[in-house]
């Protein structure tokens, strides 16, 4: 025992170096993307660079260490640190051209934060929402994967769930040469998915920092941005910052009126419900609580929000500030240039950033506007089309459409149009949305209608955003209903702002009113705070995502066959192959393929398993496919894969008892 000490003290100061040089490449990533702000031509403030250049040196970097590594067509050390070198002398670049403007945010940097916490202008807020959300977001990504003798367990659903892809994404670019880009989990279609957060996590493996490690370093990186991102986008639409603060929370804890389960609950369990929630009370599809929190639903599991989110905020805010202080053609064409690229980092967020800008565009004409929608259109447009899926896989059944789109009124509230009638239907529907969002809806319409003698006239940019809500609400846009929440999700972070300042202003008008706030944004953020207190609990939300073997096997096939190896296995979301492996399978998950388009995972799904079955077809498929390998594991064995067939028909590379690799020859 003890000579095993200095090795485990060895193995450990050797993990903590490569997680140093890790954060050391994130923190240049931010620094440069600090750098670039003083392109922008806008007088931001010094936490302004800081933070929004955090998100937006992320965004270069992703960038300029793609392009070297699609040119060679591998991701390697060279291709990581040529883009980070590019991207670091875009930054310097910024500071030079605002090396006298970077003096004066200096010196106003220091009189704010040196002033009484009490005078007013202190921003002092904004240490602390960055505190208390940072607090929960890094105990969050500690225990988002955890390594343990029985295997590697996630330590909430949706990273079990959701993360799978991410793994395969950016593992298909670390360990598979997988450029230009397509789906390792269905070959031969381009990576429709907006993939940037995932190559940037790629970025980290050749810094030798292991595939899971990486999704928790991107995602803590930009997840602790994007709480005082909005909370910085909020203090200048409102112009105050108790609506700001106000703003972050409402979104952050946003949620139903689910909480009233947890009365249920003590009498059940008593106070030991409180030690361990035994349930999710903002979605809860058996009584139609659709809403799951924000932050469990979008910016944990689909990582590109958390690019998404920050992204939308800083594009507005840019523009906001540019037509405000009538500042020149720099200013819309820096926001246009970041906004053309964004398809590839999360395609609703560029769709919110070209449509709503059009409506301003419209009451705000100006010949500066050409320098934003060019280039957002010449770049983003090509970007999409090269993204769009190859199939509309909606399935509508009895329900109208519109090009293949369903017609749906009422999303999912229980209502019928036809058979309720429109009194009834509106009734169901308006408490179908005070269900799932509690508050919100009611208090946004009040805050749209009474917000007058605003300070600014966010009320009325705000206004074009109503759409986001009530086209999802009448058309299902996604094959799948409930993702039109990827539309509302906007509607509801721009809404907090809206619902924050007039929080705000109740808080400030007296003592009456100031009692009615404090029991609005408890209602408002009650479900959603106990959700994420139990997504934090890993006793209660880890779930096993691959045991021990399956670890070994990935590790075996990552060092012993060829990157663009094509494997036959199970088409569970959590093979081992594709996800930590980084290895193409024939099929993958169908339910993430109907979700993306991709109508062909029907076929392949059923060969899949005539190929690991060892039926008479399969020597056709194998050459069909140009399938190299097939595993059978516990996985496998469950769909008919068959161990016997392959022993006699194939050569066997790798067996540990409950998992075999053949190779195919052929």
């Amino acid at each position: 025992m003890a000579c095993q000490l200095p090795r485990l003290a060895r193995v450990a100061a050797a993990d903590l170096l490569l997680e140093l040089i890790a954060g050391l490449f994130l923190a240049a990533s931010a620094v440069a993307g600090f750098g670039i702000t003083y392109l922008s031509g806008v007088a931001f403030t010094l936490e302004e660079r800081i933070v929004f250049g955090a998100v937006l040196g992320a965004m270069t970097v992703a960038l300029t260490t793609f392009v070297p590594a699609l040119l060679i067509r591998d991701l390697t050390l060279i291709t990581v640190l040529l883009g980070l070198a590019v991207a670091l002398g875009a930054g310097a670049l910024g500071l030079l051209r605002g090396r006298s403007v970077l003096s004066r945010d200096w010196k106003d940097w220091r009189a704010r934060w040196l002033s009484p916490p009490l005078k007013p202008g202190h921003p002092w807020p904004l240490a602390a929402v960055f505190l208390i959300c940072a607090a929960w977001t890094m105990h969050f990504l500690h225990q988002a994967y955890v390594y343990t003798p029985d295997g590697l367990y996630a330590g909430y659903g949706n990273i079990w769930g959701d993360w799978a892809a991410h793994l395969t994404y950016a593992g298909s670019f670390a360990f598979g040469h997988n450029f230009p880009p397509e789906f390792p989990v269905d070959p031969g279609h381009h990576l429709g998915y907006p993939f940037m957060v995932d190559f940037l996590a790629a970025d980290l493996v050749p810094l030798r920092l292991s595939l899971t490690e990486t999704l928790t370093a991107t995602s803590g990186m930009l997840g602790l941005a994007f709480p005082a991102v909005l909370y910085l986008a909020a203090l200048r639409f409102t112009g105050g910052r108790a609506a700001a603060a106000i703003a972050v929370f409402l979104f952050l804890l946003s949620g139903g009126l689910g909480f009233i389960y947890l009365g249920d609950d003590l009498r059940r369990f008593g106070l030991s419900a409180l030690t361990h929630l035994p349930r999710e009370y903002t979605l809860n599809r058996d009584v139609n609580l659709q809403w799951l929190n924000p932050v469990l639903a979008y910016l944990v599991p689909q990582r590109s929000t958390v690019f998404g989110f920050s992204l939308v905020l800083i594009v507005l805010v840019t523009l906001w500030i540019a037509l405000h202080e009538r500042l020149g053609w720099r200013s819309f064409l820096f926001a246009g240039l970041v906004t053309g690229v964004m398809p590839i980092f999360q395609v609703h967020a560029y769709g919110t950033v070209v449509a709503l800008p059009a409506f301003w565009a419209l009451f705000n004409r100006r010949p500066d506007w050409v320098a934003y929608f060019v280039p957002a259109l010449l770049v983003g447009v090509p970007i999409l089309i090269w993204m769009w899926p190859p199939d509309n896989t909606s399935v509508c059944g009895a329900m109208p459409s519109i090009y293949g789109f369903c017609i749906q009124p009422g999303w999912l509230s229980s209502g019928n149009l036809l058979t309720d009638g429109p009194g009834a239907f509106g009734a169901k529907w308006l408490w179908f949305w005070i269900w799932n969002t509690s508050l919100l809806l009611p208090i946004l319409l009040v805050a749209q209608l009474v917000l007058r003698s605003f300070p600014t006239a966010f009320p009325t940019w705000f206004a074009p955003m109503w759409l986001w809500f009530v086209v999802p609400n009448l058309v299902v846009l996604q094959p799948w209903v409930w993702d039109n929440t990827k539309f509302f999700i906007f509607w509801a972070l721009l809404g907090s702002v809206l619902v924050g300042a007039l929080l705000a202003a109740m808080l400030k008008r007296g003592p009456l009113t100031a009692v009615l706030a404090v029991a609005v944004m408890v209602v408002l953020g009650l479900s959603g705070g106990l959700d994420l207190a139990r997504a934090s609990d890993f006793k209660v939300s880890a779930n096993q995502f691959t045991d021990a073997g399956g670890l070994k096997v990935a590790d075996w096939v990552r060092n012993h066959t060829s990157p663009t190896a094509l494997f036959a296995v199970a088409d569970d979301h959590n093979s081992p192959i594709p996800t930590l492996a980084g290895r193409r399978e024939l099929i993958g998950y169908s339910g993430w393929l109907w979700t993306y388009g991709l109508a062909d995972y029907v076929r392949k799904g059923a060969d899949d398993k005539l190929i690991l079955g060892g039926d008479s077809s399969t020597p056709a498929l194998i050459r069909k496919y140009h399938v190299d390998y097939v595993m059978i594991g516990p996985q496998e064995v469950p769909l008919g894969g068959s161990r016997a067939y392959w022993e006699q028909h194939a050569t066997l590379v790798y067996n540990d008892g409950e998992y075999a690799v053949y190779r195919v020859s052929g």
